[in-house]
């Protein structure tokens, strides 16, 4: 994940992290610093930048007297919007009723496929500015899990 801003004292700041392995690397207008540990790093004069947190929490870069935020720290909306399919699931695979309508995968399973779907919802919406297209991501990811859900449960009643 890449964010760019621009700092009226630094200039364009550049904070890369790689989602799986949690490796960050940050540039201040064009120019790579040094790394010297996880989350510490030395810049071309000689200071050292220390980053904290990480791209989901939401990260700060401090240099000297001067902390900016290179990263915003995820919203209780984006949470709430990424965590709505697995609760759907949740909620409709247990109750028999909802199943006799439209039969869905519960369980192990559709958690799983609910999960996973939540979480990628989460990384994308987290890249998006506006809310409404955060609303309508969310809603196309909600429907994504029903579905896959529905058909992992048409699948297995089909074998029975």
């Amino acid at each position: 994940m890449k964010n760019t801003i621009k700092h009226h004292t630094l200039g364009e700041i550049v904070y890369q992290e790689n989602p799986w392995t949690g490796k960050k690397d940050i540039s201040i207008n064009g120019t790579s610093l040094t790394k010297k540990t996880k989350n510490t790093f030395s810049t071309q004069d000689g200071q050292e930048a220390v980053v904290t947190g990480n791209y989901m929490s939401g990260a700060k870069l401090t240099i000297g007297n001067d902390t900016v935020e290179v990263v915003p720290a995820t919203k209780w909306y984006e949470y709430v919007l990424s965590i709505l399919p697995f609760i759907l699931i949740l909620v409709w695979g247990n109750v028999v009723a909802l199943c006799e309508i439209v039969p869905v995968v519960g369980g192990f399973v559709g958690g799983l496929i609910s999960a996973v779907i939540s979480i990628l919802n989460l990384f994308i919406i987290k890249n998006v500015k506006q809310v409404w297209l955060k609303i309508i991501i969310s809603i196309v990811a909600l429907g994504l899990a029903f579905l896959l859900c529905y058909l992992v449960a048409l699948a297995i009643l089909s074998m029975v």
